[in-house]
């Protein structure tokens, strides 16, 4: 039977302030930055409905706070204790970002799985979350920008240059050793006046505006950050709604601002190099990057499919269409270029313009309600979904057919088609 899932929330510092807030319930007042749909041990999932007769027989179930830490529960059931994690390899989030994340890498499946047995030993460091790889892919729903990916080194070379303090590196990148470069700019002395002339040294480059903006943010909200100047080695990435950038596992990337759908294998490891006050260890993530993934940018019409080549699943934004949500999402882009946020009541008649999509049998899938509601219909009968609230289905369930008259975010386990 289909099994209805709520949101977790992580009020992480770089969140907007109520950013997710038509989704998770409300206001806080406080940064809202992740919402996390899935069984990952770190936040799992409420469950809101279910087959009664498939509900363990355990008193207590798991429950995360925003942070991510773990209290016992008896009242609320979480997706980690009524699926299988094995039968769970996604986790899909709704991110909402004021301010650039972390420079970060995430590590290879080989990798994670040998360093996450290493941390078992008695006193020994704790680094990874999790023994799995993880790759990920984020659609926009908002305007997005992003670091992702290397920039071409002439390019980087050029930035660098403005910045006497970063000397040392630009020689190193120019004979071609960028592990060391990065080491170099991390271990700066006047870092501050350094990072400050990060966009002066972008803008004298010839960079376009837009790249400029971004390190003039990444200024502003980190003037002192050894790992700021990393940024010069990024490529910048911009996302109108409905695009994507898939990102494996080994691709440094920071995510700079603006609202997005995340789509990942079910890992919450993060190795970070900089603009965070979280620790970071440069040496594991240097170890982890891995110059044959390449981030790839997708530029696709709601409705759909994306597959970026390589990536263990696969996404379509399902949304109804007629000349009033037309109109809708006209102004929408008008107005701030935002799609996902509640536009209220629909007319009656708006079932005739109700757009559909289906989720074949065979692989895990999940159907989230980002616009409006949802109806889920298998063999088994038809479950409603609220915005912010998802679907799950495991591989032995039947094949289900979303509807809606909003917008939808269906998400497949490779290896079968939407």
């Amino acid at each position: 039977m289909v099994t209805v899932i709520g949101g977790v929330v992580k009020d992480y510092e770089w969140g907007i302030i109520d950013g997710l807030a038509p989704w998770c319930g409300g206001a806080t007042g406080r940064p809202q930055a992740e919402l996390w749909f899935g069984a990952h041990p770190s936040g799992p999932s409420p469950v809101l409905s279910a087959d009664a007769a498939a509900l363990p027989h355990s008193a207590d179930s798991v429950q995360c706070d925003a942070n991510g830490v773990a209290n016992r529960s008896p009242a609320v059931l979480h997706a980690a204790s009524l699926l299988d994690a094995t039968g769970v390899p996604l986790l899909v989030k709704l991110l909402a970002a004021a301010q650039p994340l972390s420079v970060q890498v995430h590590p290879r499946a080989k990798l994670a799985d040998d360093w996450w047995e290493a941390q078992q030993a008695p006193g020994a460091e704790q680094i990874l979350a999790d023994a799995n790889e993880k790759t990920e892919l984020l659609v926009a729903l908002s305007e997005f920008e992003a670091f992702v990916g290397w920039r071409p080194l002439a390019e980087a070379i050029s930035i660098l240059s403005g910045i006497p303090g970063a000397r040392d590196a630009v020689r190193l990148l120019t004979l071609g050793d960028r592990p060391s470069a990065i080491r170099s700019l991390l271990a700066l002395d006047d870092r501050t006046e350094s990072v400050r002339l990060l966009p002066v040294a972008a803008k004298a480059a010839g960079l376009a505006p837009a790249d400029c903006a971004a390190f003039e943010m990444v200024v502003r909200v980190y003037p002192g950050d050894r790992g700021a100047l990393l940024t010069a080695l990024l490529a910048h990435v911009s996302l109108s709604p409905g695009s994507a950038v898939f990102v494996p596992a080994g691709v440094p990337h920071s995510y700079i601002h603006g609202l997005g759908l995340e789509v990942m294998t079910t890992s919450d490891n993060v190795l970070r190099l900089g603009l965070t006050p979280k620790p970071i260890f440069v040496s594991e993530a240097l170890d982890a990057l891995d110059d044959t993934a390449v981030p790839q940018v997708i530029h696709v019409e709601i409705g759909e499919a994306i597959r970026p080549v390589g990536a263990p699943f696969e996404v379509r934004l399902v949304g109804a269409r007629s000349a009033g949500n037309d109109a809708d999402a006209q102004r929408s882009t008008d107005e701030g270029s935002t799609i996902g946020q509640s536009r209220g009541p629909r007319s009656s008649d708006s079932r005739d313009s109700a757009a559909t999509g289906h989720l074949p049998t065979g692989r895990f899938r999940l159907c989230l309600a980002i616009e409006g509601s949802a109806t889920v219909t298998t063999d088994d009968g038809t479950v409603s979904l609220g915005q912010g609230t998802a679907a799950v289905l495991v591989a032995a369930e039947p094949t289900a057919t979303v509807s809606t008259t909003g917008l939808v975010a269906l998400v497949l386990d490779r290896g079968a088609s939407l």
